[in-house]
């Protein structure tokens, strides 16, 4: 049997080449449809990917605040954390607590104020940065480079109240510098004990010379918070989620929706374009096949007489076509690499992508996946063909035995 599939194989490609014309018109017909579809896949998979890409390396997006100060205890902090989008969750303190004044020890009276931030472990917004722990502290870049510091300085923290008759005064150890994309404002990261700290001075309730430990964690009211979504769809998700509990939110769904929905849009073109043009070459292989065989009767009527079976006349057209769709996506996939290489060369990807992220990104699996489908198709295309050619009688070679 093992003979017999090779002998079929080996006269359905030497009939491929012996009509060189009919196979080259078939490849080539094949990979001016398949090719365009790998380009039009490529843009879409390099913009999306692209503008994406620009969303998830930005922390902010997936950031969640409240818009408007009210009072948030611990029990809303614990189901929010709870939440299996949510990586992180920080309270905010009342606006007007949330601001010190910081200067370094060499350069006494050249004052930055900045916004105190509750940080931790897992805060997207430091990213490989260390979080800070009891004295430490995380500068944004702006205040950093308003204070000429680095990671390794020291940095005077003051808060007052009274008019400015009380003082606070900490002693703060820079541990890292948050990118600009993290927080663009003034702004210093500082463990939740330090900026309860401030927060119970300015508000009268603990002394000047209070330590951290003299502050409960436990038990108390925040008027804010700052969350961070586990993926960039799940914005939207807890954008809702917090609305319906009248917890007014600022967030970028709005972004991501449009996001999503251009993405959706694209795919459904995609597969519309996919689609006709799948179908308009599989119909035309499909008639040359059953064409071919209709042709080529007395041929298979003899191939029959002389002992192949049904199973194996039908192989021929499915031998051929699967040849076809292997060669056209190869061809295709070749056509598909060099046009993605010269897109990607144009001056308009830098002002499309920035970062210098390709316009067109093709990857192998595309081509694979390209590949797969063409030979599933072709395969499928020629069933009709091969069921017409078993169904070829050996007597109807009789006359020509």
């Amino acid at each position: 049997m093992s003979n017999r599939v090779g002998l079929v194989a080996y006269l359905s490609l030497r009939d491929l080449l012996h009509e060189t014309r009919l196979t080259v018109c078939s490849i080539a017909s094949l990979a001016a449809v398949l090719a365009p579809l790998i380009l039009l896949f490529g843009l879409k998979n390099g913009l999306i990917e692209g503008l994406r890409a620009g969303l998830i390396e930005n922390p902010r997006t997936r950031t969640v605040v409240n818009s408007a100060n009210r009072g948030f205890d611990d029990a809303f902090f614990e189901r929010l954390a709870a939440r299996p989008d949510v990586v992180f969750v920080a309270p905010r303190l009342r606006t007007l607590n949330s601001e010190a004044r910081f200067e370094r020890p060499d350069r006494p009276g050249q004052v930055r104020r900045g916004e105190l931030l509750a940080s931790g472990a897992g805060d997207p917004l430091l990213g490989p940065l260390p979080s800070p722990n009891g004295l430490e502290a995380v500068l944004s870049e702006s205040l950093a480079a308003r204070l000429d510091v680095s990671a390794g300085a020291t940095l005077v923290m003051r808060v007052s109240r009274a008019r400015d008759t009380e003082v606070m005064t900490q002693r703060l150890t820079v541990v890292g510098v948050a990118p600009r994309a993290s927080f663009a404002r003034d702004a210093v990261f500082v463990s939740l004990p330090l900026m309860l700290l401030a927060d119970d001075f300015m508000d009268g309730r603990i002394a000047a010379n209070a330590s951290i430990s003299d502050v409960a964690v436990r038990g108390r009211t925040y008027a804010g918070f700052r969350a961070h979504t586990r993926r960039l769809e799940d914005v939207p998700i807890l954008d809702t989620a917090l609305r319906q509990q009248d917890v007014e939110v600022e967030t970028h769904a709005a972004e991501v929706l449009g996001l999503l929905g251009l993405e959706r849009s694209l795919n459904l073109l995609f597969v519309l374009l996919a689609a006709l043009g799948a179908v308009g070459f599989l119909v035309s292989l499909g008639v040359g096949l059953y064409a071919n065989v209709e042709r080529k009767q007395r041929e298979l009527s003899l191939l029959r007489l002389i002992g192949l079976l049904k199973r194996n006349v039908m192989l021929l057209p499915i031998l051929q076509a699967a040849a076809v769709g292997a060669i056209g996506a190869a061809v295709a996939a070749l056509v598909a690499i060099l046009g993605s290489g010269l897109l990607n060369r144009l001056p308009l990807v830098d002002q499309t992508q920035d970062g210098g992220r390709p316009l067109c990104l093709i990857e192998p699996w595309h081509l694979l996946a390209a590949a797969a489908i063409s030979i599933v198709g072709a395969v499928f295309a020629a069933a009709f063909a091969g069921r017409r050619a078993a169904a070829i009688m050996p007597a109807e070679g009789l006359a020509d035995a």
